[in-house]
């Protein structure tokens, strides 16, 4: 009788256990729950609009906060960029660089007018200059004679005045802006006694008026 040899017991398969990896983030999800570099758009912005305001003659002082804040707004957006808590370092060294190329505009208009074929916003021109739009009268009475100084406070013109009945008129003109006017006469004999009356007209207008026994002194800011 033949006994049949049992056949070796299988191994036993050990299990395996998989564990999930929890959710993986890609690097542009991440970036694009930041919040948007908003003080970087916003210095875009502002750095254009400061370069166009600069070439407008009455506005052009506006040029300058706007640049500022620009410039501002642009390190802000670079340093939170640089944190991480905001994306679009592009956008924000964009409106950086915009807003200082704004304020250099500014400084060289400033120091350079003709140059960029514009003026100093309140620019006094003597003689006049045809096309702008301001007119100004310097008027001086002075029957014997006179030394006058006229123009602006940190620009003026000297002239002599002979002795005469009829009225000294000095002529000049502005295109924007507020200058300060000023006219001065005094007696070119100081042994004389002389009487002296001194008008400043703008447009027509009389802004200032003054007189003296030896001297006048007229000084207004145009409105």
């Amino acid at each position: 009788m033949t006994t049949e040899q049992p056949y070796p017991a299988a191994p036993a398969r050990h299990s395996r256990t998989t564990t999930r990896p929890g959710p993986h983030r890609p690097p542009q999800q991440e970036q694009s729950r930041r919040q948007a570099n908003w003080p970087g758009g916003l210095a875009v912005t502002l750095g254009l609009a400061a370069a166009g305001v600069a070439f407008l003659p009455d506005w052009g002082f506006l040029a300058w906060p706007l640049a500022g804040v620009g410039l501002a707004g642009g390190i802000a957006g670079i340093v939170l960029s640089s944190q991480g808590k905001m994306r679009g370092l592009g956008v924000a060294l964009t409106g950086t660089t915009l807003s200082a190329l704004a304020a250099l505009l500014c400084g060289a208009m400033l120091l350079y007018p003709s140059m960029f074929g514009t003026a100093r916003a309140g620019e006094l021109h003597i003689p006049p200059q045809p096309g702008e739009k301001h007119s100004v009268d310097f008027v001086v009475s002075s029957a014997n004679g006179a030394t006058v100084r006229f123009g602006t406070l940190n620009d003026q013109r000297t002239a002599t005045t002979p002795p005469s009945t009829d009225d000294w008129h000095g002529h000049a003109s502005y295109d924007g802006g507020r200058p300060v006017l000023s006219l001065t006469a005094d007696t070119a004999n100081a042994g004389v006694t002389n009487q002296i009356s001194c008008q400043i007209l703008v447009d027509g207008k009389k802004i200032a008026e003054s007189s003296g026994s030896s001297i006048a002194l007229c000084t207004s800011n145009v409105e």
